[in-house]
């Protein structure tokens, strides 16, 4: 071999390497110019003249193969005609991926992938959510809702299929703010140790960090707002919870059992408090499972006193037992909880719904439901509720079934990537509107000696 040989491998070596350093070079570039630009106002407007069109594939939500032709943007806009042609017989439903690759590396892709950066959160939110079944849609749930200063708790009904543990499993390992609790409570439709679930979880979670709000979920709710809209909210709310306060309908057990802080063995240090607030009965009203609840009042519920008595002695009940959990503190000003609300309200008949959790009562009618289906007396969400979600000011939709409409989670899963990825607004936030909910007014005022509360405020 001659040296002139030599010197030309030589050379295209060098050559090589100089276009290797620049690529890696302009790469960092466009790394860092990306994550500072999604923090400017301007990114919205500017995004596709910033990315080359070769580009754009890469903000573009991965849909599964079964929706991948639905036009989510029609039945936003309200086409009749269209909504025709995904509803009735048309109806989308999932088909379930029996050999779904469950590899850190598959899973991971799936929830973020690598191309899509997210901007840091001022507060993290936390997710406490039992589950038993549909582990594409609890992934689904994660991928909505993902963000690295998030933390997500799964508490598994003892009775879920083994496949379904097994992958609860595997994504709980390949991601480090995912937290599994073990698979030792038997759940039920009656509320049975649901509530006992959710208190584990927000045992575990208080020791996450990041998070200033945590949120009770069962299954099958549909969150539907972006984790920045979330954190916007939450910091609207200003430490209040957010808990649906509703008649309690006769089911507390007097008979039994005694709902006193000192017999329930409430705090964990009853020398520190008065002997009258002991001896004193917790109020009780009932509402959804679903509650937001301030981190201050989850290290209350969690270390300044134990529920444990008080999930138990609920548990005996026989029906819609797990339905007064967060609304007996929440009504009990006495107990000096966190963030908590008052009984003066569902004295005077008046209910306080909440934003935490939207639900549409059939009331024994199914035809009132727009999807003409429901379960428990509750409609199931189709893709013909997606324009009214995308303008809710609730923070998730009870019940959506993959099996029924997969239409509507894929949908929703869009409009939150494209409000997260893209800066899309389809439907500013308001507000006005949460920082005068009635609990977040009583909050920020009740400890004024000339606030006059009014009940009659609430949206």
């Amino acid at each position: 071999m001659n040296r002139s040989h030599y010197f030309w491998s030589f050379i295209l070596l060098v050559a090589l390497l100089c276009t290797l350093n620049w690529f890696l070079y302009n790469y960092q570039v466009y790394r860092n110019h990306y994550w500072s630009y999604t923090q400017n106002s301007s990114f919205q407007e500017d995004i596709a003249k910033f990315y080359p069109t070769s580009n754009k594939d890469v903000f573009v939500y991965r849909r599964r193969p079964e929706t991948e032709n639905v036009n989510c943007g029609q039945v936003l806009a309200g086409d009749t005609a269209y909504l025709k042609t995904v509803t009735g017989e048309y109806r989308i439903k999932i088909a379930e991926n029996e050999s779904l690759n469950m590899s850190c590396e598959a899973v991971m892709d799936r929830i973020l992938s690598r191309d899509h950066v997210l901007r840091p959160l001022e507060n993290g939110v936390a997710f406490a959510r039992v589950v038993y079944m549909d582990y594409e849609l609890i992934e689904k749930h994660v991928e909505m809702s993902y963000h690295p200063q998030n933390s997500f708790c799964f508490a598994i009904d003892k009775k879920a299929a083994k496949e379904f543990k097994e992958r609860m499993q595997a994504m709980a390992s390949c991601l480090p703010n995912v937290l599994l609790l073990p698979d030792d409570l038997s759940v039920d439709s009656h509320g049975h140790n649901t509530n006992l679930a959710h208190y584990n979880c927000l045992r575990a979670l208080i020791n996450k960090p990041g998070w200033n709000y945590a949120i009770l979920l069962q299954n099958h709710d549909l969150i539907t707002k972006s984790v920045y809209e979330l954190e916007k909210i939450f910091n609207w709310l200003g430490g209040a919870n957010d808990v649906a306060i509703r008649p309690e309908l006769g089911r507390l057990d007097k008979k039994h059992f005694k709902w006193d802080p000192m017999s329930l063995k409430l705090f964990r240090n009853e020398s520190e408090i008065d002997p009258v607030i002991l001896n004193t009965t917790l109020k009780f009203a009932k509402g959804a499972v679903q509650s937001s609840l301030s981190r201050a009042a989850v290290d209350w519920m969690t270390r300044t006193v134990d529920l444990t008595t008080f999930i138990d002695q609920w548990n005996h009940g026989t029906y819609g037992v797990d339905e007064q959990f967060t609304q007996a503190f929440q009504i009990s000003d006495f107990l000096g909880m966190p963030g908590h609300f008052t009984d003066k309200c569902i004295k005077k008949g008046i209910i306080t719904e909440g934003i935490t959790r939207f639900a549409q009562w059939t009331h024994g009618d199914q035809s009132k439901c727009a999807s003409k289906k429901s379960r428990h007396g509750i409609c199931i969400m189709g893709i013909e509720h997606l324009s009214m979600m995308a303008k809710s000011e609730h923070l998730m939709f009870n019940k959506v079934l993959p099996l029924f409409d997969y239409s509507i989670i894929e949908c929703t899963a869009e409009l939150l990537f494209n409000r997260t990825f893209l800066g899309q607004i389809h439907h500013p936030l308001n507000e006005e509107y949460y920082s005068n909910m009635i609990n977040v007014l009583y909050h920020k005022h009740h400890h004024e000696p000339n606030y006059t509360f009014n009940c009659d405020n609430d949206h």
